[in-house]
């Protein structure tokens, strides 16, 4: 596993050459397709284009402890570690705030011959006159790609926190509520009950989502009450 360092030297590294203008839906799934240029190691004057698509599922209020446990999804290691390290600071926690998820879909990756800062600069000219996709564009380091496509995701989320924040706020979801657990929360975790109703493997979904949130024993009760009734 590498050394937080040199995660960390990946994402300064990283080069946003061109971000979508949009930023991210609050009630619904966004997705954006990204162009990864990176250098091949050992090879001179070789590229590697990686192409692929980044959704985010529709925002959702979650706590720090699940975030780490499930918001991941596909990602190797080195990006998870880079994540709770980015946890430690301030701007990280707001990922979190607002249960922004994110699925990584590869597509392909080509090596091609040529300067880095000339491709990029032609690739994204051919992403802004894409009018049918949201995409972006970044220079990352190539033995830690992931966290470079992890550092323009944060990009894209920062500037869409305004527009989610009030949002959010004017439905009343990020207000706090017993043992600080947001609305939000608390909401998902009243409609999983009753969906769970008769369902046994929902029931069993629940059960580990109110682990996954530290909340089980709030709901101890209620819980073993509906999974008995769903035997």
């Amino acid at each position: 596993m590498a050394h937080y360092e040199d995660l960390w030297y990946a994402a300064k590294s990283t080069r946003i050459v061109y971000s979508p203008p949009k930023v991210l839906e609050t009630f619904g799934e966004t997705s954006v397709r990204y162009f990864m240029l990176t250098e091949v190691l050992d090879a001179v004057g070789q590229l590697r284009i990686r192409q692929g698509q980044v959704t985010a599922q529709r925002p959702r209020v979650i706590m720090p402890r699940y975030f780490v446990n499930h918001a991941l999804v596909n990602f190797g290691p080195d990006a998870r570690q880079y994540i709770e390290g980015a946890l430690r600071n301030t701007e990280g926690l707001r990922i979190i705030e607002y249960g922004l998820q994110f699925r990584k879909e590869e597509y392909s990756e080509e090596v091609v011959q040529g300067n880095i800062a000339d491709v990029a600069d032609q690739v994204a000219k051919d992403a802004k006159a894409n009018e049918r996709d949201i995409c972006g564009v970044i220079v990352g380091v190539d033995d830690h790609w992931e966290v470079s496509l992890l550092h323009f995701i944060h990009d894209v989320v920062r500037r869409s926190l305004p527009q989610t924040t009030r949002d959010l706020t004017s439905r009343g979801l990020l207000q706090a509520t017993s043992h600080n657990v947001p609305n939000a929360v608390r909401i998902e975790i009243e409609s999983d009950f009753r969906a769970a109703s008769g369902s046994r493997d929902k029931a069993k979904a629940l059960g580990e989502k109110l682990r996954g949130y530290g909340l089980f024993e709030d709901y101890e009760d209620r819980f073993y009450e509906l999974f008995r009734a769903s035997r």
